[in-house]
């Protein structure tokens, strides 16, 4: 070990203390973010659409089918469908409104206008629309069951770019603390 090694430990040591915690507040959300998204756009829909691969399909009569879209204020368009149908199942009459298993608006690929275009096309014509229903909860049901490749990739990438960076920055933390970086709260 050279002489100056111990000399560099201590300087850092002596840097790390007050800028730790800024740089903790800063990882957190980064790290929370990933996760939120990894939950609730990846983990979440592949979960509902495991447990769709077991519903059974039913004949619906179609009330509403709208394909509404948003100009939000970055620019740029995004598109969700709106559909309200009723089905029967063991002679009891349910109404559903859930198109599809991503149910915010995007402007990944065309899927939202063509669900929307089929849907109002069906409408028109009075024709019966397919629609996946839960046998143990017959409630439950969905137009379109199908998972988004496009969607869940750029929502993978997303929330492990930002978690990862967070966890990294977390963990790079922990280890500065463990091995003696000791922190020291600001105005301590």
């Amino acid at each position: 070990m050279s002489p100056a090694s111990p000399r560099r430990a201590t300087q850092r040591r002596e840097k790390l203390p007050g800028g730790i915690w800024v740089l903790a507040l800063f990882a957190v959300p980064f790290a929370a973010a990933g996760i939120g998204i990894f939950w609730f756009m990846v983990a979440s829909p592949v979960f509902d659409w495991a447990r769709m691969q077991t519903w059974n399909q039913v004949p619906a009569v179609l009330e509403s089918a709208t394909l509404q879209s948003h100009h939000p204020s970055k620019g740029g368009t995004t598109h969700s469908v709106s559909v309200r149908y009723r089905y029967v199942v063991e002679g009891v009459a349910y109404t559903g409104q859930r198109a599809a298993i991503h149910e915010r608006a995007d402007n990944i690929g065309s899927f939202q206008e063509e669900l929307g275009r089929r849907l109002q096309g069906l409408q028109r014509t009075g024709k019966a629309v397919p629609v996946w229903v839960n046998p143990r909860n017959p409630a439950e049901s969905i137009v379109d069951r199908r998972l988004r490749p496009g969607l869940i990739t750029l929502a993978l990438v997303l929330s492990s770019v930002s978690a990862w960076f967070g966890l990294a920055v977390l963990a790079k933390i922990a280890r500065a603390v463990w091995n003696g970086g000791t922190p020291v709260l600001p105005g301590s």
